[in-house]
């Protein structure tokens, strides 16, 4: 389970009616209080990625420490036929993907275990549900509108709309219960904003600037709009754990630099 810092932090109520500056230093303090911090393999994949010449073995490594994680991050991006997936080594997804990608595929599956292992509580375990089921809307609309970005992508995009959630749930101290704010809904957004002075939405802005991951999915018009019917699509999930996409092998790898050890 990851640990969240201790040490004070401002009450929910802190951050109404205070100007940017003193915005800008409670919602620090806020993020470093109760974002969860990522665990040390996780540290170590990222410092393998963002080295210029990355080593495949270390990526792969890393990304190997934690079986469970491990499994979703293939699980997510593997490529597949829905009716008969397949299974593809990690360093051949690794260099499909390219750096970014497997960055927020690797999160994307470290939220889901955090939010839905035996450790974690009933407000975890319905926001997990929320994730996975905006998971479900982005796959499926990227099916449908047969848009350019990988379906894997489409999938991680879905669970990381929720990383805003995860401060407020752990400051708000509720666990088995469901708050009725807890969701990314245009209500929710009011109630949160109401109850913290901020929501899930500038929270997560501020997450993703600390996790390094892109900030264009957080867009309220892209979370809010309802989503066309999932029974259509012809590459969901076909379980909440076992997401089988057909990634587009085609797709740029950005940033890709890999070479195995001793290469000169």
């Amino acid at each position: 389970m990851t640990s969240y810092p201790q040490h004070g932090s401002a009450s929910p109520e802190a951050l109404k009616g205070k100007d940017d500056y003193v915005r800008t230093v409670l919602l620090t303090e806020l993020l470093a209080d109760h974002l969860p911090r990522l665990p040390w393999f996780l540290r170590n994949l990222q410092c393998a990625l963002e080295d210029s010449s990355t080593v495949l073995e270390k990526v792969c490594a890393a990304l190997e420490v934690h079986p469970r994680i491990c499994s979703d991050f293939i699980r997510i991006c593997c490529m597949a036929e829905p009716a008969q997936p397949i299974t593809v080594p990690i360093d051949q997804l690794v260099v499909l993907l390219g750096k970014d990608r497997v960055w927020t595929t690797v999160i994307a599956a470290f939220l889901l275990h955090e939010l839905n292992s035996t450790w974690s509580s009933r407000a975890q375990k319905e926001m997990a549900s929320i994730a996975v089921a905006h998971a479900y809307k982005a796959l499926a609309a990227a099916d449908k509108n047969n848009e350019d970005q990988a379906p894997e992508q489409a999938y991680v995009s879905g669970i990381l709309s929720i990383i805003g959630l995860m401060p407020l749930l752990h400051l708000s101290g509720e666990t088995d219960h469901v708050p009725d704010w807890l969701d990314v809904s245009a209500e929710a957004v009011k109630k949160q904003q109401e109850i913290f002075g901020t929501d899930f939405l500038e929270i997560g802005r501020w997450a993703r600037l600390l996790w390094k991951l892109p900030l264009d999915d957080a867009n309220p018009e892209v979370i809010f709009q309802s989503s066309p019917e999932l029974s259509y699509s012809q590459t969901l999930p076909k379980d909440i754990y076992s997401p089988v996409t057909a990634m587009n092998s085609g797709s740029e790898s950005r940033n890709l630099v890999l070479v195995s050890k001793g290469t000169v």
